[in-house]
């Protein structure tokens, strides 16, 4: 949570959280995203700011200038990122990946964990995100990660490279967990990069969580953004009414899960389920160039609740 103007100016410094010591040289990050439209809201794109930390640690990000026309800011996040350190986001916290609720403005102390050998670089790079920048300095990491996926660089103790987390109400299910970008290329052979990172519409949660897979150097009609929502009780089933009532176009088919719909508003096409037994709302949106046809963003939505029940599996009777 960003305490203060979105468009900033952001202060703050870098510091080795066991030593209190200066880190210098540290990726700063940040990222200020932005949304259009009212019935299915349409990610409109992002700016971008990348820097440094000095030599005392401090960082200054400017503040925002523009925002596209027709468009409304929605959030800035901030990705603090240095080798040897758990990084550090300003929405979102490693340990646990619950919310962040102490991040300021200004004169913001950022306190980097020192790395721990039993931690897992492929949950790290989950938790980092995406960005050209940053995957230049993430890259090393990469083989660590891929080692640790393929079983030869798992250690007793490790945190693993799932991003679950087991609670009393079933797992902690994160967006980026249910969707990828090469599933996306393999259903619509997109053949371009994607920008990825959560939507700025609300930070996560244990009951929301948000991606949006931005297609790089194209318009907004290649992009694809998911929502889901893990709600107690009848709250699934009354989000779901929810979308179904507000939605333009929205025309319930009965394809996935318990119930689903339809919707498309302009160039975007627009796909909710709800999985009642679990208690999970899911809205898929795409763009018409990147989903040509409806069938398109409904397998998606497919792939994304064969993830869930992989996930989360529940035997006789409901219970996890």
């Amino acid at each position: 949570m960003v305490s203060g103007d979105l468009r900033g100016p952001f202060t703050g410094k870098v510091l080795d959280a066991a030593t209190r010591t200066p880190v210098a040289g540290a990726l700063v990050y940040a990222a200020w995203t932005f949304e259009r439209g009212s019935g299915l809201p349409a990610a409109a794109g992002f700016h971008e700011y990348v820097g440094s930390t000095d030599s005392t640690g401090g960082y200054n990000v400017p503040q925002l200038q523009d925002v596209p026309a027709g468009a409304r800011l929605t959030d800035f996040q901030l990705l603090v990122y240095k080798r040897g350190f758990v990084a550090y986001r300003s929405d979102r916290r490693f340990a646990d990946l619950g919310p962040r609720l102490d991040f300021a403005q200004r004169q913001q102390q950022v306190l980097l964990e020192r790395w721990r050998d039993d931690f897992s670089h492929a949950r790290h790079l989950r938790y980092v995100g995406g960005g050209a920048a940053v995957a230049a300095l993430t890259g090393w990491e990469a083989d660590l990660a891929a080692a640790e996926m393929s079983g030869q660089g798992v250690r007793p103790g490790s945190l693993g490279t799932d991003l679950t987390i087991t609670t009393g109400r079933g797992p902690y299910l994160v967006a980026a967990q249910l969707l990828t970008d090469t599933d996306i290329k393999a259903q619509t052979k997109f053949d371009g990069s994607f920008e990825t990172g959560p939507l700025g519409d609300e930070p996560d949660t244990a009951s929301y969580s948000s991606q949006h897979w931005k297609a790089l150097s194209r318009p907004e009609t290649w992009d694809v953004a998911l929502r889901i929502w893990r709600l107690d009780g009848t709250a699934a089933t009354d989000r779901y009414e929810e979308l179904l009532g507000s939605l333009p176009s929205a025309e319930e088919k009965g394809e996935i899960a318990t119930r689903s719909l339809r919707a498309i508003e302009g160039d975007i096409r627009g796909i909710a389920f709800l999985d009642a037994p679990r208690g999970i709302v899911v809205l898929i949106t795409c763009g018409r160039s990147q989903c040509a046809s409806p069938d398109d963003a409904v397998a998606l939505a497919k792939k994304i609740h064969d993830r869930i029940l992989g996930l989360w599996p529940i035997t006789t009777g409901g219970t996890p």
